[in-house]
């Protein structure tokens, strides 16, 4: 990956404010929810993922969205094990192809991510570590390469469920100010416990602080920027929940109906 140093952190105010446009949320089903589901709501969470694993739901404006669920405590040691193993492994190298595809990128950051780093300077370096990270298969693979670019910070709503913080990092910090796909960072509590949510084959992402996965994070995030759907798959990273087994990988058969999530990028890799 290709590093450029991120714009000034400024910070932000209330910009071309829409409102909220998220929920209440309709499901493929036609059901209407004014809340989005949580694990907690059900008996155990192999019951909410046969549920809400590949459900797809849709804002007030049109734009879908599938949600990515937090770890349990007994997959979080399974998956803490696995991180660390998998950190001894690079993609790779591989042309990706004569094709280059350079995709700027702007990151909003709300007061509670800024808070977990010592300052400006520490900060602006997590998020290249975690973009650079999360973009070395995607340059090896598909020649993709995301460029943090610009970011601002701002003061999030302690109240929003998360595809409501999405849309307001969206409508308080420019948009895509310039740049072409957004990817705001928020430590703020949102009821549900997912980690992560994004617009499908829409430039708009937002990823929690969820140390050590925030790399993986991203890179399924902006899995969805690109179309992409959930898949079963353990060993893809498009599945719905955090998943390192999967990290830097995507399935090259059919998952649960779902056609080659590899090709599907690879097709779309000029998206952006």
């Amino acid at each position: 990956m290709k590093l450029v140093v991120i714009g000034a952190l400024a910070v932000s105010s209330l910009f071309a404010a829409t409102g909220d446009t998220s929920g209440p949320y309709t499901d493929s089903k036609g059901n209407v929810w004014d809340t989005l589901p949580k694990v907690s709501d059900y008996a155990d969470v192999a019951t909410y993922d046969a549920l809400f694993a590949h459900e797809v739901f849709t804002t007030r404006d049109g734009k879908q969205f599938h949600i990515d669920r937090a770890l349990t405590p007994e997959e979080e040691a399974w998956a803490s094990s696995l991180h660390q193993f998998n950190q001894n492994i690079v993609p790779e190298p591989k042309s990706g192809g004569s094709f280059r595809a350079t995709v700027t990128t702007h990151h909003p950051v709300d007061e509670e991510y800024q808070a977990t780093e010592s300052g400006i300077p520490a900060l602006k370096s997590e998020i290249i570590g975690i973009v650079e990270d999360a973009d070395n298969y995607l340059y090896t693979e598909f020649a993709i390469n995301y460029v943090p670019t610009t970011g601002r910070l701002w003061d999030s709503n302690d109240n929003a469920d998360i595809v409501q913080l999405l849309d307001e990092a969206w409508n308080e910090n420019g948009g895509l100010n310039g740049q072409d796909m957004e990817y705001a960072f928020s430590d703020d509590y949102t009821p549900g416990g997912a980690v992560g949510v994004a617009y499908i084959n829409w430039p708009q992402a937002l990823g929690k602080d969820y140390e050590p996965y925030e790399n993986i994070i991203y890179q399924h995030e902006t899995g969805h920027n690109y179309g992409l759907y959930h898949c079963c798959s353990s060993s893809c990273v498009m599945i719905s929940y955090v998943n390192p087994g999967g990290y830097n990988n995507l399935h090259t058969g059919t998952s649960c109906g779902i056609s080659s999530h590899y090709n599907q990028w690879n097709n779309a890799r000029n998206k952006y």
